[in-house]
C-alpha cells in the first residue's frame, strides 16, 4: 500500500512535476514516438508467453481436420467457437471440450472476424511452432494501434503546445495503461488490436472532412469502419465516438449531423446483416448478451457493468474481479464503481463544461463502453474506451494544476492531492502494472499445464474416461482437450469436471457407479459457470444430461432454482480400469481412489487467483 506520507509528498511537487513534464518532454514535437518505444518495452514480457485457452482452439479450427467432434474448420471463421447446434455442441460436451456437462444444448458463441482469422493463418503457416513471434506480430499491432491514437489526440487537439503537449499527456496514459496488458499478451485477443487500428481513422477522416472539407474522409471514414468490423466487433464501440462528435463537436443542423452518421449506421447494417444471416453471435450464456438478440438481458448487463468497466477505465482497474473473483464482490465492487465514477464525471463537469473537446472524448467514452458492457466487465474491453477515457484524465489533470484564483476554495485545496493521486494511479502504478498484465497469460498458462500433469500421456490414456471432481475454475479443465490435440498428445477418450470448486464441495459415493455431489452455493453460482448457462432455471429436479463418461441427474435445486444436488451415475463401478478419477490439490489434478460406497469427500472452495498463482508460490 502507498502510505499517506507518499501521497503528501506527491501532493506537495504534482503541479509543479506537471507543469516541467508539459513544457518539456511531452511539448517535444516527436515525443510520441518515444512514448510508443517505452511502450512497447514495458509490454515486451508478453514475449515470453505460451500459447493459452483459445489460441489452441484458432490453431485447430485453422486445421481440415480440428481432431475433436464439434468443432468446424474453416480458414476464415477461427472464431466459431460454439455453433448454437445441439449436436455439435452435445459433442462438445461429450469430450469434454470447452464446454461442461451443464452447458445449454443451443449454446452460440461465433464472432464474424475473418480479417483477424487471417493474421492467425499466417502465423500457423510460418511460425506455427513459435508462439513468441506470434506475440511479436500482435505486439506490432499494438505498435500501430498507438500510432493512430497519437494521431487522433493530436487532430483533435488546439495547435496551442500547451494543448498539443496536454494531448501528449493522454496518449502516455492510454500507452502505458495496465489494462491493455492482457489484450496484447493473449494472442486470441489480438482481433481487438486489429479492430481498433483499423477503425479508428475512420474517426479522424470524419472530423478533417467536417472541420476542414477534406473530401475524401466522407468515403475514407466508412472505409476504415467497415475494414474495422471485418477484423472483429471491438470496431461497434468506435461508433461511440461518432455520436459524440455528432453531439458535441459537429455544429450543422441536427438533420445534417444525422446524414453525416448515415454512412457508418448503413456499413453498421450491412455487417450486422451478414452477421445474422451466417447465423452468428451470442446466446445461451450468461456473460455475454447480444443487444439484438437479448435486447432485456443486454439492459440488465448495462446497469451491472457499465459502472465497473468506467471505474476500471478512470480509476482502479479491479474489472476483472467481477469475472474472476466470485459473487461475493460484486455488491461492493459496483458500488465503489458508481461512486467513482459518479466522482470523476462530477470533477469534470465542474472543470472541463468549457471544453468541448475533452467533453466529446468523455462522452465518446461513455458510449463506447455501452458496446462493450455486453460482455462481463474486463479489462481488456477496456481499449477502445480508453481512448476517451485516458483524454479525460490528462483534461482533468492540467486544470487541476492550474485552478483559476475563481477556483471554490475546497476546490483548491483538494487540486493537488487530487492530482497526486492521479499521477499515481495513472503515471505510476499503471506503467508499472503493465509488464506484470502483458505476463498474465503466460502465468494462466503455467497453471494449466501443472494442473494437467496428473492426467498421462502414455497412449493408453487414450481409452480412458478422466472425471474430475472439484475444476478449480471452468477453463482450468475446459481446454485440457484442446490444448493436447493442438500439440498432437495423448489425451483421454472424455475428459469431464463434475463440479467447479466456487464453494466447499461434499462428493458421496451412493453405490458401486454413483457420486452425488452438492456444492455448499449450488451449481452455476459464479459468472464463469454461469458463461455456459445463461438460464439458471432450465436444469430442474428430475433433468438429465447424458454422456458417455455418466449421466447427470438434478436431485434438488436450491431456492432460486440452480440445481443443488445431482447425482452422477456411471456405466460401471467406479474402479472399472476405464475410469481415471481425479481431485485438484495443490495446484494439480492428481488420482483418487475411489471412496468406499457411503462414505463422503470433503473438496475446499478454490480461489482463481491462487490458482493462478499456485507456480510461482
Amino acid at each position: 500500500m502507498v502510505s499517506r506520507c507518499t501521497i503528501r509528498r506527491l501532493s506537495d511537487r504534482s503541479p509543479s512535476l506537471l507543469s516541467a513534464l508539459l513544457n518539456g518532454p511531452l511539448a517535444q514535437p516527436r515525443i510520441h514516438h518515444r512514448i510508443v518505444i517505452l511502450a512497447l518495452l514495458l509490454a515486451a514480457p508478453c514475449l515470453a508467453g505460451r500459447l493459452v485457452l483459445d489460441d489452441h482452439v484458432l490453431m485447430l479450427l485453422a486445421r481440415d481436420d480440428p481432431g475433436i467432434e464439434g468443432f468446424r474448420s474453416g480458414p476464415l471463421s477461427l472464431f466459431h467457437f460454439t455453433l448454437g447446434d445441439a449436436a455439435t455442441n452435445g459433442a462438445l460436451m461429450d469430450e469434454g471440450a470447452l464446454l461442461p456437462w451443464w452447458s445449454d444444448p443451443l449454446h452460440l458463441n461465433a464472432f464474424l472476424r475473418p480479417l483477424s482469422s487471417a493474421t492467425h493463418l499466417l502465423d500457423f503457416a510460418l511460425w506455427p511452432d513459435v508462439p513468441w513471434l506470434m506475440h511479436l506480430h500482435s505486439l506490432l499491432w499494438f505498435a500501430a494501434l498507438l500510432g493512430v491514437v497519437a494521431h487522433l489526440y493530436r487532430r483533435f487537439a488546439a495547435p496551442a503546445p500547451l494543448a498539443q503537449a496536454a494531448a501528449m499527456l493522454a496518449f502516455l496514459i492510454f500507452a502505458l495503461d495496465e489494462v491493455h496488458g492482457m489484450t496484447i499478451g493473449w494472442v486470441a485477443n489480438r482481433n481487438a488490436l486489429i479492430a481498433a487500428t483499423l477503425s479508428l481513422p475512420a474517426l479522424g477522416a470524419h472530423h478533417r472532412w467536417l472541420q476542414d472539407g477534406w473530401t475524401p474522409g466522407r468515403w475514407i471514414g466508412p472505409a476504415c469502419f467497415a475494414l474495422g468490423l471485418a477484423a472483429g466487433e471491438t470496431a461497434v464501440a468506435v461508433l461511440g465516438y461518432f455520436f459524440a462528435h455528432a453531439l458535441v463537436l459537429d455544429r450543422a443542423p441536427l438533420t445534417r449531423r444525422a446524414l453525416h452518421l448515415l454512412p457508418y449506421l448503413i456499413v453498421l447494417l450491412g455487417w450486422r446483416l451478414v452477421f445474422n444471416g451466417l447465423g452468428l453471435g451470442s446466446a445461451g450464456s450468461g456473460s455475454y448478451h447480444d443487444p439484438g438478440g437479448e435486447p432485456l438481458g443486454y439492459a440488465r448487463a448495462l446497469v451491472d457493468h457499465l459502472p465497473v468497466l468506467l471505474s476500471a477505465q478512470v480509476g482502479l482497474p479491479m474489472a476483472d474481479l467481477w469475472f474472476w473473483g466470485g459473487d461475493d464482490p460484486h455488491l461492493p465492487l459496483w458500488i465503489f464503481s458508481v461512486l467513482t465514477v459518479a466522482a470523476v464525471l462530477a470533477l469534470g463537469h465542474l472543470l472541463l463544461s468549457d471544453d468541448r473537446v475533452a467533453r466529446f472524448w468523455t462522452l465518446g467514452m461513455g458510449i463506447s463502453a455501452c458496446a462493450v458492457a455486453a460482455s462481463v466487465p474486463g479489462e481488456r474491453l477496456l481499449l477502445v474506451p480508453g481512448v476517451g477515457g485516458a483524454m479525460l484524465i490528462a483534461a482533468l489533470m492540467v486544470r487541476l494544476s492550474d485552478l483559476p484564483a475563481s477556483a471554490p476554495g475546497w476546490l483548491r485545496t483538494l487540486a493537488s492531492p487530487l492530482l497526486a493521486l492521479m499521477a499515481l494511479v495513472h503515471l505510476l502504478l499503471a506503467p508499472a502494472s503493465l509488464p506484470v498484465r502483458a505476463y498474465s497469460m503466460e502465468m494462466l498458462g503455467a497453471a494449466l499445464e501443472r494442473a494437467e500433469e496428473g492426467v498421462s500421456k502414455e497412449p493408453n490414456i487414450a481409452g480412458r474416461h478422466a472425471i474430475l471432481l472439484n475444476a478449480p475454475f471452468d477453463v482450468m479443465a475446459s481446454y485440457l482437450q484442446v490444448r493436447r490435440e493442438a500439440r498432437g498428445e495423448p489425451r483421454p477418450a472424455t475428459f469431464n469436471w463434475l463440479a467447479t470448486a466456487s464453494s466447499e464441495l461434499r462428493v458421496e459415493r451412493r453405490g458401486p457407479s454413483t457420486l452425488r455431489v452438492t456444492p455448499a452455493g449450488g451449481f452455476l453460482h459464479t459468472a464463469p459457470e454461469r458463461h455456459y448457462r445463461g438460464d439458471t432455471r432450465a436444469l430442474p429436479v428430475g433433468a438429465e444430461v447424458r454422456l458417455s463418461a455418466f449421466t447427470a441427474r438434478v436431485m434438488e435445486v436450491t431456492s432460486d432454482g440452480r440445481p443443488a444436488v445431482v447425482d452422477f451415475e456411471l456405466a460401471a463401478p467406479l474402479e472399472d480400469p476405464r475410469y481415471l478419477l481425479l481431485r485438484y490439490r495443490d495446484g494439480r489434478f492428481e488420482p483418487l481412489e475411489p471412496p468406499a460406497i457411503g462414505q463422503s469427500l470433503r473438496l475446499p472452495r478454490e480461489d482463481f487467483f491462487a490458482a493462478v498463482l499456485s507456480p510461482l508460490l
